[in-house]
């Protein structure tokens, strides 16, 4: 159905699609009684009035398409309507003030809105420049905008839209189309802005700066507050329903007010997504951990009573190496403190040992602040780098959720793990009435000790096949062999005493034993008024490190090679340390006499030009005493020739004439 002209006309399809037959139809087209409005030619089928069908035919007509005029009317503009492409790519640009892009349905809404107002401009457009050819009447726009509003609920099912359907309203929004462009459909209700009370900078400033106070005030108390402003300047007061709206509005700018700057860098700042190290040794990372495990200690109180406690906890101190989470290294303590975490780090590099052969140092290590100014030298031994977190920065150790993890894994399955921390959700935690009942069952402190050692030993199992295989992506440069001497004056225990050298060495009481310890090198016995504190190893008491008082001087000792008196007890290698022995006192002994001797000639300078020296020298039999000295320094041919050249010379008195020799009395 469709309008030609001002004429409803029904096309010849539709008549013979069961109204009437096609020889009915040609047959009344023919007598007349059928006015037949447009001819069929290509593409466009022929049309008849339907106000010219017989009656019983149009009745049917009626019947078969009740919204005959509506269906008709829209079909100009249904034919018109193509989707604007601009349209769409302006709206899905479009960008609104706080930020945000229209929805996907927003943007086919407005879209469709366009396309519907460019097909009525074209309809307009078209009769006009039809009008003008054929010289017809101009068209009646009051009864187009009847037909174009009518015609928009039949539109709504192909292009869904927002347009008014007062023809009124519609040619008005028609007109604020062609003079605003694709943006007159853009909704000012997204900003609330026609009902918004806080609408200016200042206005939305003093709300911002009451919402950030570090009180954390609640919504109607912000309200109260800001209105007693908003009175005194005259502005709208707002409702606690509207502080809240502008709390999450601004909940960026007001979370570092209301929860600190360690919140927001936790919560609101960028984080940082890091990868895993790809092999062992590349970085370390420390910390310690209350273990999630109770157990009972009795103290006696000021009045003598035994009181046991159930609630006491130890702490664990943990190296771990973040490629596959290994804990190379750990120690248990009773809270965390400096010599704690040198027990931790002693304990890598020994593990270190265990699996590699040699004590390996760590290309970096990551720790806290906590104690770094006493740590660093220590740290500074164990790593090549050191990079501490930011304070207050958790997220950046991986070892706290490894924490979550152990005890998840090992601390939840004994009768006395304490649950998540106290200061976490209640409901996480275990019944605590349970606790309360199986509490005399609890370990002593030994007992926990066992336990942590046993979940470390079962960490450890389960991942150190992975972690040796790893080793083979550790490059060679990267592999950071531990000193021993390092080791020892970081690590080693001390026994409480220092020694002297002796003619054996140093002996040391360790573990309750005198030991005798040397060294091969010639300095360590130069220093023989130093007072010596022995380091060592409890695991290796082979070797030793004796560093004087202000840690300048540091020499590593060896356990002393005991030598059988019978020869019949010498066995392979005795003769061997025995040479050693006898080539070092050699080389001992020739240092001295090297020494001594540059000595003698340094100090044979001064004593001749020091008339204090001089004076220290005895005369042979003849009166001299430099001629003997000069002997023993000059060769036999030498001394020979002096004493040829050597002539009496009579004394005359100085400034007297040579031939009167007897004149003396100038003196």
């Amino acid at each position: 159905m469709e309008y030609y002209g001002n004429t409803l006309c029904i096309s010849h399809a539709e008549l013979t699609a069961g109204i009437m037959s096609k020889s009915n139809l040609n047959y009344y087209v023919r007598e007349g009684k059928i006015k037949q409005v447009q001819r069929a030619c290509y593409g466009t089928p022929a049309l008849f009035a339907v106000e010219s069908l017989p009656l019983k035919y149009r009745t049917e007509v009626y019947r078969r398409n009740p919204d005959l005029q509506e269906k008709a009317d829209s079909k100009p503009f249904m034919d018109t309507i193509t989707p604007d492409g601009q349209a769409m790519r302006f709206y899905e640009a479009y960008v609104l003030p706080d930020g945000r892009h229209l929805s996907p349905e927003k943007q086919a809404e407005y879209s469709n809105n366009c396309a519907i107002m460019n097909a009525f401009r074209q309809c307009i457009e078209t009769s006009n420049s039809h009008r003008m050819r054929q010289s017809k009447p101009r068209v009646n726009k009051t009864e187009f905008w009847r037909k174009a509003a009518a015609a928009l609920p039949r539109l709504t099912d192909r292009f869904p839209h927002s347009l008014p359907e007062s023809d009124r309203r519609l040619q008005r929004k028609f007109n604020e189309y062609l003079h605003e462009g694709y943006a007159c459909f853009i909704s000012k209700k997204f900003q609330n802005i026609n009902a918004a009370k806080v609408d200016d900078e200042d206005k939305e400033s003093v709300l911002t700066v009451i919402l950030a106070h570090h009180n954390n005030l609640d919504d109607v108390t912000i309200a109260g507050y800001y209105n007693r402003e908003a009175r005194k300047n005259g502005w709208k007061e707002i409702t606690p329903s509207a502080v809240g709206v502008w709390r999450k509005k601004k909940d960026l700018i007001i979370s570092v007010g209301r929860r600190g700057l360690t919140n927001f860098r936790n919560e609101k700042s960028m984080q940082v997504k890091r990868s895993r190290p790809t092999a062992p040794f590349l970085m370390w990372t420390l910390d310690g951990w209350d273990v999630e495990l109770l157990y009972q200690k009795t103290k006696t109180n000021s009045k003598g009573h035994n009181v046991a406690n159930y609630d006491n906890r130890l702490t664990l101190e943990v190296v771990l190496d973040p490629c596959i989470n290994y804990p190379i290294g750990y120690a248990i303590g009773t809270h965390e403190t400096p010599d704690l975490i040198a027990e931790a780090l002693r304990n890598a590099a020994k593990h270190s040992e265990e699996l590699f052969g040699v004590m390996l140092r760590a290309n970096q290590i990551q720790c806290d602040h906590y104690a770094i100014k006493a740590m660093t030298p220590v740290y500074g031994v164990m790593g090549k780098l050191l990079t501490p977190a930011r304070v207050k920065n958790a997220k950046s150790k991986v070892i706290e959720p490894y924490f979550d993890y152990l005890n998840e894994t090992y601390c939840n399955k004994w009768n006395n793990w304490s649950g998540y921390g106290v200061t976490t959700n209640p409901k996480r935690q275990p019944n605590a009435e349970a606790l309360n009942r199986l509490r005399h069952s609890f370990p002593d402190e030994a007992g926990v000790r066992r336990q942590i050692e046993e979940m470390i030993q079962a960490e450890r199992a389960l991942k150190i096949a992975q972690f040796r295989a790893l080793m083979e992506n550790l490059p060679t440069e990267r592999r950071l062999p531990l000193n021993r001497e390092a080791y020892l004056y970081s690590f080693g225990a001390a026994t409480g005493f220092k020694n002297a050298i002796e003619g054996s060495g140093l002996r040391p009481t360790l573990l309750g034993m005198k030991r005798d310890y040397d060294c091969f090198d010639i300095r360590f016995r130069e220093h023989t008024g130093t007072r010596w504190t022995v380091k060592y190893d409890p695991d290796n008491l082979h070797e030793v490190l004796a560093v004087n008082e202000d840690g300048t001087l540091r020499f590593m000792l060896t356990e002393k090679y005991v030598q059988p008196m019978a020869l019949a007890d010498r066995k392979t290698g005795d003769a061997a340390e025995l040479q050693k022995v006898f080539d070092f006192n050699e080389r001992l002994e020739g240092y001295v006499l090297e020494n001594l001797n540059a000595a003698y000639e340094k100090a044979d300078t001064y004593m001749r030009e020091d008339n204090t020296l001089n004076r220290l020298l005895l005369c042979d039999s003849r009166g001299q005493h430099k001629l003997p000295k000069a002997q023993k320094r000059l060769k036999a041919v030498d001394v020979e020739a002096i004493e040829v050249k050597t002539v009496e010379v009579p004394i005359i008195p100085q400034g007297a004439p040579s031939t009167d020799k007897d004149d003396y009395s100038i003196f």
